[in-house]
């Protein structure tokens, strides 16, 4: 790759990047949110085409557009997100798109043999006719892999492969991923997680803000040096959200307390307290059981075992509305599952209180006065009731999903990313929100995969890895530094 950029709505992901890949090596790559790893890779498997710069394979000028084309080329892609169909079996995922037939008809008997074979090349002892639902995520995640490397591809890249995987999982995967090494094939590691990075790769490479800051063997980097490349850390970049003075006061009432949760997948013993009157951030990076945490105390997952707690009364939260009726607000990572885009604004805010408002019978004047007020102190622009939600930026329609829980304070309100994806000044309207409602008394709990986020709001700050509680910050200076290292 050859002085590449890439820009999205005039906003530049990549400036000018250099990046090469040598024939059987295990690259690493790493960097922050945003820092245009993932754009590179991208435009490198064919899912992103019209970029400037040149990329060359194998010394030739090429262009894809689209993952296809990459794929013909011998270069596929493990998303993040497994593309996997669950209720299929093994072997129909390993061949999905490319059974093999016989006068119209699939071959199951060289299906299954093929794919055995296939799966042996990796190391995996797997029945190809066991359901692919019924395998853990570590062995689906394997055999994802294992079609893209039936594809016939020479250059793999893998995004975060090891997120949502056991320390015994990783092992096996690295296993795997040395084999195909020492068979001269090429991987592309994306990972947050530096211990990984640093155990597989033979180079890596590290992204901040847009642009390659620095490739190099694996021997030459320390875990802090590879920390100090992706933020900066003494460089004039360093800014608002690099660190911050926690302020927790253990004198607060716990609203909302959290006892050694576990729902038998991705949270593992987390124990949690929430205060009145003060923000609580759960840092950790994309698969760290955050999502699922945020749904356990909203009743939306099943807790296998612990125990909540809500004014140190124990409290059963068979469902969401048994969540709502004890007092806890919920707005997820995805607004779409809370809002509705096709429906008016005023409709958007009034649906968390239409029981409250109305009787018998809807009262959309009622409603829009409600709405009129909210959109007035929280700046929602255009300035209009009436307005199809779909029609305002990100920004303006997570401040439409904070306004249904105004009206009404809830004890606990539990926000899930909430300002990903939006420009500085929607980042700061939501944050001052945020604290207002912390100082209104509510028990607010942020989880965010934003480092910046999280400085920014939390008084306290619990790190979650790999589904357990890394680390607890509750008072004194914190470090952006310090929350990466944890996580």
């Amino acid at each position: 790759m050859i002085g590449v950029s890439k820009a999205f709505g005039g906003v530049h992901a990549l400036r000018d990047v250099d990046f090469d890949l040598r024939r059987g090596e295990i690259h690493g790559l790493v960097g922050e949110n945003g820092a245009g790893k993932s754009t590179m890779m991208k435009i490198i498997a064919g899912v992103y085409h019209g970029f400037e710069g040149e990329m060359r394979v194998n010394g030739e000028r090429v262009e894809f557009r689209s993952p296809r084309d990459a794929l013909a080329a011998g270069i596929g892609m493990v998303h993040q997100e497994l593309s996997i169909v669950p209720d299929l079996t093994v072997a129909e995922n390993v061949f999905l798109g490319v059974q093999p037939t016989a006068a119209g008809v699939v071959n199951w008997a060289r299906m299954k043999r093929e794919a055995r074979k296939q799966l042996s090349t990796l190391g995996l002892e797997v029945d190809p006719a066991a359901r692919m639902g019924s395998l853990p995520v570590g062995l689906q995640q394997l055999v994802e892999l294992s079609r893209v490397l039936f594809s016939g591809a020479r250059i793999i890249i893998l995004d975060e492969p090891t997120s949502a995987l056991s320390p015994p999982e990783v092992q096996r995967l690295f296993q795997a991923l040395r084999r195909l090494r020492e068979q001269g094939r090429t991987i592309v590691f994306i990972s947050h997680f530096l211990d990984d990075v640093l155990e597989i790769s033979d180079r890596i490479t590290v992204f901040r803000n847009g642009h390659k800051v620095i490739t190099d063997d694996t021997a030459n980097f320390t875990k802090d040096s590879v920390i100090s490349h992706m933020i900066g850390r003494g460089s004039a970049e360093m800014h608002m959200g690099e660190s911050a003075e926690l302020v927790g006061d253990d004198s607060k009432p716990v609203v909302l307390e959290a006892r050694a949760l576990d729902d038998g997948l991705m949270v593992k013993d987390v124990s949690l307290k929430l205060r009145a009157g003060e923000i609580t951030g759960v840092y950790g990076f994309m698969g760290c059981g955050q999502v699922e945490l945020s749904r356990l105390l909203f009743g939306k997952g099943a807790l296998r075992r612990g125990q909540l707690l809500l004014n140190g009364k124990p409290v059963r939260l068979r469902s969401t509305a048994a969540a709502r009726k004890a007092g806890i607000a919920y707005v997820p990572e995805n607004r779409g599952m809370m809002l509705f885009r096709t429906e008016q604004v005023f409709k958007n805010i009034s649906i968390a209180i239409l029981d409250k408002i109305n009787r018998l019978f809807l009262k959309p004047r009622r409603e829009r006065e409600i709405a009129e007020i909210h959109i007035k102190d929280l700046q929602i622009r255009p300035p209009r009731t009436d307005i199809a939600l779909g029609n305002l930026s990100g920004g303006n329609q997570q401040k439409v999903a904070l306004a249904k829980w105004l009206t009404h304070l809830p004890k606990v309100l539990i926000l899930s990313e909430p300002t990903r994806g939006m420009d500085v000044g929607a980042k700061e309207d939501v944050i001052r929100i945020v604290k207002s409602l912390r100082d209104r008394g509510v028990a607010v709990l942020v989880l965010s995969t934003e480092p910046e986020t999280i400085l920014t709001l939390a008084d306290r700050v619990t790190v979650l890895r790999r589904g357990v509680v890394a680390k607890e910050f509750t008072s004194g200076r914190l470090e952006k530094a310090d929350l990466l290292d944890a996580a």
